[in-house]
């Protein structure tokens, strides 16, 4: 598995009885490097995470947008530190902006974007610890802030943790998801699906295909069922960063068979789109 920060086409695959087509992006958006946390934002705009050569392998924080079905080549974002790694950008329904920044010492904090300046959300961020990965998302009238940290309290390795946050945009003290979610192997990459009200997220726990799967469980803050195994998202090489764009499209990273590679095959994490097909 190529080093994350904490921050071809594929057969068919049977997906709840429905067929979604599997198929890497084009090479404008992967390269030889890692691209990770892909999140369509709207019918022409999508961010995503990319460690490349182009940035001395740096995790940056990149922009495309689509021309006639095809993405274009990604371009630099103004969401991104030139001293420090940045990814793991999450957009809420109510323009709230939140990523990750990780320093020279592995040291990971959240920001927020506020009046066009970052501020770390204190309430969250522990000196030391890793939170990471985050993704904002709304159960009716409560928004929250779901993300991943290695800190005291958990399970084990990497959990999956929330934050609630109050109508002031204020952020509360961290939540561990819990039991049903979290074990003592690493969870992470959450992402809450709208459409079916259930939480994705990747987990490198026994029992699974290997390296990283996806997992998903009904369910909201920290009440979830038992997780399931998405079996047709999963294969022996790692699978992550899970997003819907619709009900019927969405995107994950992989370095499974058909990710971009210099030297080692299997090195390095693509972008794969999934969508929904007629037979």
């Amino acid at each position: 598995m190529k080093n994350i920060v904490f921050f071809l086409f594929l057969p068919l695959a049977l997906f709840s009885q429905e067929i979604f087509e599997i198929k890497a992006l084009e090479e404008t958006i992967n390269t030889f490097g890692a691209e990770l946390n892909f999140v369509q934002i709207n019918d022409s705009v999508a961010f995503y995470t990319s460690l490349n050569d182009d940035n001395g392998y740096q995790s940056s924080i990149y922009f495309t947008k689509s021309n006639n079905g095809k993405w274009l080549s990604g371009k630099y974002s103004r969401y991104n530190s030139d001293s420090f790694n940045t990814g793991d950008i999450s957009f809420s329904n109510n323009n709230k902006i939140v990523f990750s920044i990780c320093d020279s010492e592995n040291s990971c904090d959240l920001v927020i974007l506020k009046n066009d300046k970052f501020s770390k959300i204190e309430s969250i961020n522990r000196r030391g610890n890793k939170n990471v990965q985050s993704h904002l998302a709304n159960h009716k009238n409560q928004e929250v802030l779901y993300f991943v940290s290695d800190r005291e309290g958990g399970f084990g390795g990497m959990d999956i943790w929330l934050s609630m946050i109050d109508k002031n945009g204020n952020f509360g003290v961290p939540i561990n998801a819990g039991a049903s979610i979290n074990t003592s192997s690493d969870e992470i990459t959450p992402f809450f699906n709208p459409f079916e009200k259930k939480l994705y997220f990747s987990s490198n726990r026994k029992g699974g295909f290997g390296g990283f799967d996806v997992y998903k469980s009904n369910g909201k803050l920290n009440l979830w069922l038992n997780t399931s195994n998405v079996q047709e998202f999963n294969s022996k090489d790692d699978e992550m960063y899970l997003t819907f764009y619709s009900q019927e499209k969405g995107y994950f990273s992989s370095n499974r068979k058909g990710a971009k590679y210099e030297t080692t095959e299997f090195c390095c994490n693509d972008i794969f789109s999934f969508e929904s097909i007629n037979i």
